[in-house]
């Protein structure tokens, strides 16, 4: 390798910070030298986040939860980083290297049942404190089959592609005023709060975006729709949707002085409030995935499907008429009598406070631990279960007429025994209260106690635990991810103590690493695969890793050889880069040599907390087999092991010294860490700031700008024509 100073191509570097880029002129930089990093900069792409997680769930007494941290949604692809045990009286501790560019993880709780809490947090700092109860406090989790069989019956969709005022307004509103819309394409925006307007629709849209806002009188006619933006609060005197097609969707929070009795279709996503009866007419259609109350009764009286996946609750009666449908997909509760003549569907809880009636010819069914309890019953009808059990709770009194019972997948508790019985149970219904069922976000009641099974007699439930026969492991922790096609990836460049031609594909290597721990959360194994990408120069490079272990805390030892001579536990995998590849694979006219794989495992005797121990790089390095084993190049701010040559710091262009390590005068790098498993690194002797021009923008912002600089492939980004992308 040549040894010269970074030349011509490295773009302009933000010196003043701001909120926009565009903001502040940016010099022409021609000289690595011209770069300035701010002081202690030590050019990584991730941050330390430190967790804390506790749990406040009480069902399950002192018995072990496990934690899991993702850093993204689970149910849409996130990716599992960290896990370990947690109790009411111990918490999960673990320190993580997150990306820069995440800035939101998911946290999952499962019980030793196998039940889920899932919270979102957003990274505000370096420091996350939680407590998971039985239910989340972010999150309300609904089946994901509602829609479907919502849109398979013909009703249409609840949600609104246009829920606010910012695009789209034909007419603006800001102040009190009456209303008159019939033009289908005319879209009335109301912005002004504090205001109070009278509506009469006739055709096109009214959104509500305002605050506060009072409608003394609002009636929908033909095609037309009322929108309630998110950030709304309104108040209805009268809200009469009379055309069999108006439609009234609200995601904000509305408060009917009256009853509200909906003739055409109706979706609440926020919170509805209805002071007295919520009366759903003839060929109406209504969906709440919000919050409803209602102050009096709710009266279905739709033959179209009406559908909750959200929470009702109503001080007075519910009750189905004939030719009504209605499917609960999460939390129903009545505080006082549930009559049902016609087609009830139970996918969550339905909670009544006095009496629930179940008539003949009605259809009462129970899908998948779904859960009815009632203080008392009275049956004229069949109750179906299907799926896996369902339960009927009833606290008092149970009264079971001729012809009446319960068939199918039902066990039914009455806690005094049943009463009166002159019906039926078959076909796997029974009595019994022994049932569990969890408590979750759409259940506030639950029933029973989890039925726990502990294999290995280890503490962590077989639902919780990765190993259910092996008491010496429970839990796995990764970084970058547990996906298998996560790394993250080492660029070295190996002049040290001189500055090399930066363009830092000396020895390219990825990582991945797996912290075994038991269930007290004690790291005892470590697995680690490494891929080695390119051995772009002719120095006899070895490469190592040095763990935050002494050397005698590591036992049996596969895939690499521990080093004699150190203090603390270094795994070397090769002591010699050219023996590795035939190629260099950093000049694309040459023949492509093979990644090689290394594959490293071994157990930790001393089994440390993973708190201390930690998810990330941890210290990686090179040495000259040429020179000695003494000249080893670390990432900037790691330390150099025992078998260093301390005599070489602060020569040449390195300034070791202070606290500093492995950076020149200017706080220059010889290595750097790139979350990214496919890093394309840049062709031989071109150095990075022109392969990648932001890199210099993202370092001169002591790593606040431009994080993406390497996964970016925006214009302006990235040079292909000086990258390696054999």
């Amino acid at each position: 390798m040549k040894r010269y100073l970074l030349i011509a191509g490295v773009l302009g570097l933000f010196t003043v910070s701001s909120c926009k880029r565009s903001e502040v002129a940016e010099p022409k930089i021609t000289n690595l030298d011209d770069i300035v990093v701010p002081e202690g900069f030590t050019w990584e792409n991730s941050r330390e986040v430190t967790f804390s997680i506790g749990i406040s769930d009480t069902r399950f007494q002192d018995a072990i939860h496990r934690i899991a941290i993702y850093d993204g949604d689970p149910s849409a692809g996130g990716a599992m980083i960290a896990g370990g045990a947690a109790s009411l009286v111990s918490s999960f501790n673990v320190k993580v290297s997150l990306a820069s560019v995440i800035n939101t993880v998911y946290v999952v709780k499962a019980a030793p049942d196998g039940s889920e809490v899932i919270e979102k947090v957003d990274l505000n700092g370096n420091n996350v404190s939680l407590s998971i109860g039985a239910q989340s406090i972010t999150r309300t989790l609904v089946a994901s089959n509602v829609l479907p069989r919502l849109m398979s019956s013909g009703s249409q969709s609840a949600v609104s592609s246009s829920q606010d005022c910012s695009t789209g307004c034909t007419t603006t509103i800001t102040t009190s005023t009456q209303i008159n819309s019939n033009n289908d394409n005319e879209v009335v925006c109301i912005t002004g709060s504090n205001i109070t307007v009278s509506l009469n629709i006739n055709g096109g849209t009214v959104r509500i975006c305002g605050s506060n806002v009072l409608v003394s009188d609002a009636n929908l006619n033909n095609t037309s729709k009322l929108i309630i933006a998110p950030s709304a609060s309104v108040t209805f005197n009268s809200l009469n949707i009379n055309g069999s097609s108006s439609s009234f969707e609200n995601y904000g929070t509305v408060t009917v002085n009256g009853t509200f009795s909906p003739g055409g279709i109706a979706s609440n996503g926020g919170t509805l409030t209805v002071k007295n009866d919520f009366n759903l007419n003839s060929g109406s259609t209504f969906t709440n995935s919000g919050v409803l109350n209602i102050g009096m009764s709710m009266n279905v009286n739709t033959s179209n499907i009406s559908l909750n996946t959200g929470k009702i609750i109503t001080d007075s009666d519910f009750k189905l008429n004939g030719g009504s449908r209605f499917i609960n997909n999460c939390s129903l509760w009545i505080k006082k009598q549930f009559h049902n003549n016609s087609e009830m569907k139970n996918y969550g809880l339905i909670k009544v406070d006095n009496e629930t009636v179940i008539n003949g010819g009605s259809v009462t069914a129970l899908y998948n631990g779904a859960m009815l309890k009632t203080v008392n019953m009275t049956m004229n009808g069949i109750v179906t279960g299907s799926g896996s059990t369902s339960l009927i709770k009833v606290s008092a009194r149970t009264v079971i007429n001729g012809g009446a019972g319960a068939t199918g997948a039902i066990q039914y508790c009455d806690q005094n025994g049943v009463e009166t019985n002159y019906g039926s149970f078959s076909n796997g219904a029974a009595q019994g209260c022994s049932l569990y069922i969890p408590i979750t976000a759409c259940n506030s009641e639950g029933n029973g106690v989890a039925p726990v099974q502990d294999t290995d007699g280890d503490g962590a439930a077989d639902a919780i635990d990765a190993y259910p026969n092996d008491a010496s492991r429970a839990f796995n922790n990764y970084y970058p991810s547990n996906l298998a096609s996560a790394a993250s990836t080492l660029a070295f460049e190996d002049r040290w103590p001189l500055k090399g031609d930066y363009d830092l594909n000396d020895i390219i290597i990825s990582y991945r690493y797996n912290i075994i721990t038991n269930a007290q959360n004690n790291v005892v194994q470590v697995s680690a695969t490494y891929n080695l990408h390119a051995t772009g120069g002719t120095y006899q490079n070895g490469f190592g890793v040095e763990f935050p272990l002494n050397r005698s805390d590591v036992g049996t030892l596969t895939g690499g050889a521990l080093e004699a001579g150190q203090t603390k536990a270094v795994v070397i995998l090769f002591n010699n880069s050219r023996n590795e590849q035939s190629s260099w694979n950093t000049r694309p006219e040459e023949a492509l040599a093979a990644v090689k794989t290394y594959t490293v495992n071994f157990n930790v005797q001393s089994r440390p907390p993973l708190s201390s121990f930690g998810l990330g790089s941890y210290n990686p390095f090179i040495w000259h087999s040429n020179l000695g084993r003494g000249y080893e190049t670390h990432l900037a701010g790691k330390t150099p092991t025992s078998l260093a040559n301390a005599a070489l710091f602060g020569t040449g262009d390195d300034r070791t010294g202070s606290g500093k390590y492995y950076v020149t005068e200017k706080g220059h790098p010889w290595a750097v860490d790139v979350p990214q498993s496919s890093f394309n690194y840049p062709v031989e002797g071109v150095d990075i700031s022109r392969a990648y021009p932001n890199f210099v923008k993202w370092a001169g912002s002591g790593g606040i700008s431009y994080t993406d600089w390497f996964s970016n492939t925006a214009q302006g980004y990235r040079d292909n024509s000086l990258l390696f992308l054999k």
